[in-house]
């Protein structure tokens, strides 16, 4: 598999944030540069769109009624099969502490608003890399796994077959 040729850009990205000129003026500007992008207006609704189709990605603002973004991150992170989706901060809030939160909640970056959309690109096209690498790592391991399995299936199988001719030499030798 050769991933230079995997097109990042096709992948499906969530952006959750309450503020509608926000999550327009994201929503067009990251279909624009040929991602797939589902909006959600807010954090209750992340978990049904999620359940319903994993993104590759969830972009996610904190500040939010009824569910803030640390607790639909924590809520994702808590979830077996969510645990893995990488969820990218973007906030308004740009005290030191706040970024510390969103990392300690399981996000994997941290953008502020107002933002810069070719660093938001960069951000992105990167947490993709490296979830591919890491998928394609634990293939590597699982086949790896696999073949030592057939190579000590095999050791087994040659020792095997060689004590039955070398069992009727032995008494020959004493």
């Amino acid at each position: 598999m050769n991933h230079s040729s995997i097109d990042l850009k096709a992948s499906s990205l969530l952006v959750v944030d309450d503020n509608p000129d926000s999550l327009s003026l994201l929503t067009e500007m990251l279909k624009r540069h040929g991602f797939r992008v589902r909006p959600i207006p807010d954090g209750k609704s992340v978990l049904e769109a999620v359940i319903s189709e994993p993104p590759d990605l969830i972009l996610l603002d904190i500040s939010m009624p009824e569910m803030n973004g640390y607790e639909v991150c924590e809520q994702l992170k808590a979830h077996e099969h969510f645990s893995e989706i990488p969820v990218i901060f973007i906030s308004g809030l740009n005290n030191p502490m706040d970024k510390v939160k969103a990392f300690s909640f399981g996000g994997i970056d941290y953008i502020t608003k107002p933002f810069n959309f070719e660093e938001l690109e960069a951000r992105i096209t990167m947490q993709l890399e490296l979830c591919q690498q890491r998928q394609l790592l634990r293939e590597r391991y699982e086949q790896l796994t696999q073949l030592e399995k057939l190579r000590d299936n095999l050791v087994h199988m040659m020792i095997h077959d060689m004590r039955s001719p070398l069992g009727g030499i032995y008494p020959l030798c004493q």
